[in-house]
């Protein structure tokens, strides 16, 4: 239980301190292919190698065109079982934040494997807790906390973390990219890559004492590459919010353990 069963206010300011085409017609055609790429149905089923092909006087224009499923999954590790979210929210975490790739499966055997049946049994019927996660976390040679965060700390984050939410009443887990503005933007196991306003986060996240659960996994030298895949930047454009609040509402399991440590 150790580093879990401590959420050190120390361990968490380091954590925070820590964060450090010209032509119009070519314009056009972006904006046409994305705008094709996202309403129209017959291009949200082809795959992401898909091409919009436009002439422009004696020009022809070919423009690479990922579908709105491509870009809703896009860097998230998507969950292949009812209870496994807490598995595909560390190994989204893992794969595109610390560069360190594993899969869902993977993090599942590892966990499962030195366990009794009966213990099994019983993660698969209520899920993977805190703890399993931080025990993968440690086997792969990172280090890993649980915190509990005041809502006015979470524009602090620069780095993307573990958030226990519970949307309608479930118990769930995913990856907390960051806050930008009024907004937040999860990679969801379930739905994939999420925008909401930060209210409607909060809703899920907090407690009754007004505070939330972030789980911070880092490599044991705090170092992150530059350009990651979960990285939230400052400045460009962003993704399309493709899922709404009421979608995201939907999703939950009912199957996730709360770790009593964390009480």
């Amino acid at each position: 239980m150790g580093g879990l069963a401590k959420l050190k206010a120390t361990d968490l300011m380091s954590f925070l301190n820590k964060q450090p085409a010209n032509s119009k017609g070519w314009l056009f055609v972006s904006f046409f292919a994305i705008v094709l790429a996202t309403l129209s149905g017959s291009l949200c089923t082809t795959s992401a190698a898909a091409v919009i092909s436009v002439h422009i006087d004696s020009q022809r224009i070919q423009s690479p065109i990922k579908s709105v499923k491509d870009i809703r999954d896009r860097g998230v590790i998507k969950q292949a079982y009812d209870y496994s979210c807490g598995a595909a929210a560390l190994a989204t975490l893992l794969t595109y934040g610390l560069g360190d790739a594993i899969s869902e499966q993977d993090i599942l055997n590892d966990i499962l494997k030195s366990l009794p049946k009966d213990a099994e049994s019983l993660r698969k019927k209520q899920g993977l807790s805190l703890l399993d996660l931080q025990t993968v976390a440690y086997m792969r040679g990172h280090t890993a906390q649980g915190f509990r965060l005041l809502p006015e700390s979470l524009p602090k984050l620069q780095r993307p973390v573990i958030v226990f939410i519970k949307p309608r009443g479930y118990e769930h887990f995913a990856v907390l990219k960051g806050v930008r503005d009024d907004r937040v933007y999860l990679a969801d196991p379930s739905l994939g890559n999420v925008r909401m306003p930060i209210y409607k986060f909060l809703d899920m996240w907090l407690d009754h004492n007004g505070k939330g659960i972030i789980f911070v996994v880092e490599r044991k030298d705090s170092q992150w590459t530059k350009d990651y895949s979960l990285k939230l930047e400052k400045n460009g454009l962003l993704q399309p919010e493709i899922l709404t609040v009421r979608q995201m509402l939907e999703v939950g399991s009912p199957y996730v353990h709360y770790p009593i440590l964390l009480r």
